[in-house]
């Protein structure tokens, strides 16, 4: 999967720190993927605009049955990295930050079978992380990214409402397409959790990948801004 941590790090509100770390892992009925990275701001922000940085990198681990017919399970390695550029708004309207540069795209499959979507492979990339305020005490998450390696592909909407002091509670949707294959969760999630110094995100449901297997799923993310 690719890197996802679109759970506000970049798009948390009107202040904006010289750093947010970020660290996310999520358990499904096939596999884990554990994501991690931090974002730089450059300049004051003090208009609500300005540059910033990204990088971040994964890697996650599931099984899988490559045919019904075949007792054993492949287990799958995957890896994914990107250093990126962008440039972000914000207004009443809420914040998103565009970023471009490069990523890095690994899987591996063991027992190695001849499979052409095996290895490492680079290309530019895009991402959009917004965090958007289409109403009072509602708030819409949306992660976009996408690259030419493998075309990985990444979507996720999540709403949500503001139930105490910036803790919003919604339902949310991802689809990811990597390495041949399609990925859908349809879950709930819970943003804004504080804890001293970190925030963190939960969130939880149903997931659906290759072959029409599908199974529970559940993630945590954490941030903390510097």
């Amino acid at each position: 999967m690719a890197v996802l941590l679109a759970a506000t790090p970049a798009a948390a509100g009107p202040a904006y720190p010289r750093f947010t770390s970020f660290l996310g892992v999520e358990g499904a009925f096939d596999g884990a993927h554990l994501s991690a990275g931090v974002d730089a701001t450059l300049g004051s922000h003090v208009d609500g605009r300005g540059m910033a940085l990204r990088a971040s990198g994964g890697t996650g681990l599931s099984k899988f049955r490559a045919d019904p017919l075949l007792p054993d399970r492949i287990v799958e390695v995957t890896q994914s990295a990107r250093l990126l550029i962008g440039w972000r708004e914000s207004g009443s309207w809420g914040v998103a930050t565009l970023f471009v540069g490069g990523a890095m795209e690994g899987r591996r499959i063991v027992p190695a079978l001849p499979d052409p979507t095996t290895g490492l492979r680079y290309g530019p990339a895009v991402v959009l992380d917004a965090w958007l305020k289409p109403m009072d005490r509602v708030a819409v998450q949306v992660f976009a990214d996408y690259t030419s390696a493998y075309r990985a592909a990444t979507l996720r909407l999540a709403p949500g409402y503001d139930i105490h002091d910036g803790v919003f509670v919604g339902p949310e949707a991802t689809l990811g397409f990597h390495h041949g294959t399609l990925r859908t969760r349809l879950g709930l999630h819970v943003t804004g959790l504080r804890l001293g110094p970190l925030q963190f995100r939960l969130s939880g449901g149903w997931a659906m990948d290759r072959g029409g297997r599908a199974g529970p799923y559940g993630a945590l993310a954490a941030w903390r801004s510097y």
